[in-house]
């Protein structure tokens, strides 16, 4: 059944807003001056997030000495950024366990973790957006997870008839209904109030990148590839790609970073999937370890790649005024762009839940 932008575009409208405490907890996490305790305090008044913090940071994880007993104690211990990250587990866990009702929706869900995994990986590798990423990868395919919320059978069948006549996957939604994935997600980013470079991350991130520079944009795209690449797609490319293709778009030395140690690499992908779901996607570790390996022999850099790089480097200025953030130098902005779209993501799995 073939539907119009017009009709797609209400239902998106229909999408609750989140939760009041986890909308404040995620407002005040985004808030680069906000103290430790104000946040343990918060959360202190939800059993649900208090019981999920003490848990993970009694966890074997982190190996404390003894027994976290109090929220205060376990931001303390955990610190701001871990804080984020549990939260947004903990508030979209309507995507985990028995909430994947579907094999389209589980499959959409694990390629967005990956995504975010990876996305997260590049930045710390390419020393940009690295408090950003993780929640930029996330939040790049809220329109595939928004048309699952609306149209569960007809985007499960558009899923399912693409693979299986091999059609492309954007051209197949286009025709189905009236727009894809991705101008769904520059829709609903809009309608949320989210930043304007957040809205083009939802919108272009299966665009091909465009100059050299290295923004956010290129990370989740590269990302998102990387993520097919590795078997965490919702539907086969029509025209299969390399880790090595992927990864060109990356400068020299950041593929030499990202590819270090690519069993750790892929094992960081799984715990984070474990920790969103019960169950364990479908790819098989061992084809995954042996293209990351293959990529790792492929990019190391030659010392005239290191040279031409160190030369063309802008200085620390620049890069701040170009890019907007890097290393651990972060905008107000941007930090607050993190929360919102941390919010606005889970909103999604709230409708699932109810």
């Amino acid at each position: 059944m073939q539907r119009s932008a017009a009709a797609v575009s209400a239902s998106l409208k229909k999408v609750p807003p989140f939760p009041p405490i986890a909308t404040k907890l995620l407002d005040l996490l985004a808030n680069p001056g906000v103290v430790a305790n104000q946040v343990a305090d918060l959360i202190s008044s939800d059993a649900t997030f208090t019981a999920t913090l003490l848990q993970r940071a009694n966890s074997a994880q982190f190996g404390f000495t003894s027994e976290i007993t109090n929220t205060r104690r376990a931001v303390a211990l955990l610190g701001l950024d871990l804080t984020r990250e549990i939260t947004l587990a903990q508030a979209t866990a309507a995507y985990a366990g028995s909430a994947l009702k579907t094999e389209a929706l589980r499959r959409s869900w694990q390629h967005t973790v990956a995504t975010a995994v990876l996305a997260e990986e590049i930045a710390v590798a390419c020393e940009r957006f690295t408090n950003v990423a993780f929640t930029a990868g996330i939040m790049h395919d809220i329109g595939r997870l928004g048309l699952l919320v609306a149209f569960p059978c007809e985007y499960e069948s558009v899923i399912r008839d693409s693979a299986e006549r091999c059609l492309d996957l954007l051209d197949f939604e286009q025709e189905i209904f009236g727009m894809h994935h991705a101008e769904a997600g520059r829709m609903l980013a809009e309608r949320w109030g989210l930043p304007a470079e957040m809205a083009v991350i939802a919108g272009r991130h299966h665009d091909p990148s465009e100059g050299s520079e290295l923004d956010l944009l290129r990370i989740v795209h590269v990302a998102c590839s990387l993520a097919d690449v590795l078997g965490y797609d919702v539907v086969k490319p029509l025209a299969p790609s390399s880790v090595e293709a992927v990864l060109a778009e990356l400068p020299a030395h950041s593929r030499q970073r990202l590819m270090k140690a690519p069993e750790q690499l892929l094992a960081r992908i799984e715990q984070r999937i474990s920790e969103f779901s019960s169950e364990k996607a479908e790819i098989q570790p061992e084809e995954a370890l042996a293209l990351l390996a293959t990529a790792a022999a492929e990019h190391e850099p030659s010392a005239a790649e290191d040279a031409v790089e160190e030369n063309n480097a802008p200085s620390p200025r620049q890069e701040a005024l170009v890019q907007g953030g890097g290393g651990t130098s972060r905008t107000p902005a941007i930090v607050a762009a993190a929360g919102s779209l941390l919010a606005a993501g889970a909103a999604l799995a709230y409708w699932l839940l109810r």
